[in-house]
């Protein structure tokens, strides 16, 4: 008797759980749909805007394509109203990226104008200080490879010198994540607003 009752209850006990399974599940389709039909939504009224007459194509002209966004504005924008950008991100998480949990190796650092020079061991893997986006990926005579990289906060983290670059623009990338390498010599900059902030904070 006791057998057949523990056994009544345990199926019980399954069929709550696959309930809320299927309850958590539901939900979360949900929010991603709603999340979705909102961002469509966006889309179809800028587009909309954009068609009613040239004074609008100008605007819009003026404020997206003559001006940079930001992704740190863009970011929380969506954040505050529509929650996390990717609530699945942990799902899909990319397994093959190379992360390194070191901070910058360096033997010396001084100011060299708006940048700080450090002196790095040569064939140096460059590893980001900061999760964010990659803003620009640019090759320059003086500085070889440069890197910018946008986080949340807005400040742009940009890293010159680098002889192999393992990042393309407008990448995602997270604290630690492999972007490059260098040798010897690595300029790097902090800047936010368009004001150059101390590395203090950062290395």
């Amino acid at each position: 008797m006791d057998n057949s009752f523990d056994m009544y209850n345990k199926k019980l006990k399954k069929e709550k759980k696959d309930d809320d399974n299927k309850s958590t599940l539901s939900k979360f389709l949900f929010t991603i749909l709603i999340k979705s039909l909102i961002v469509v939504l966006l889309f179809l009224s800028s587009m909309i805007f954009i068609r009613q007459n040239d004074k609008n194509k100008k605007i819009f002209k003026e404020k997206v394509y003559n001006n940079s966004l930001s992704f740190a504005k863009i970011y929380n924008l969506y954040s505050k109203y529509l929650g996390d950008a990717l609530p699945f991100k942990d799902t899909i998480k990319d397994d093959t990226k190379k992360v390194s949990n070191e901070k910058i190796t360096y033997s010396s650092i001084k100011k060299e104008g708006d940048d700080y020079l450090l002196v790095v061991p040569s064939n140096y893997t460059l590893q980001s200080i900061k999760s964010g986006i990659v803003i620009e990926v640019k090759k320059d005579n003086k500085y070889k490879n440069i890197v910018k990289i946008q986080d949340k906060s807005g400040v742009n983290i940009t890293y010159k010198n680098l002889s192999e670059v393992e990042v393309k623009l407008y990448d995602y990338v997270e604290k630690g994540e492999i972007l490059g390498s260098t040798s010897d010599k690595l300029y790097i900059n902090f800047e936010k607003d368009g004001k150059y902030l101390s590395y203090e904070k950062y290395l």
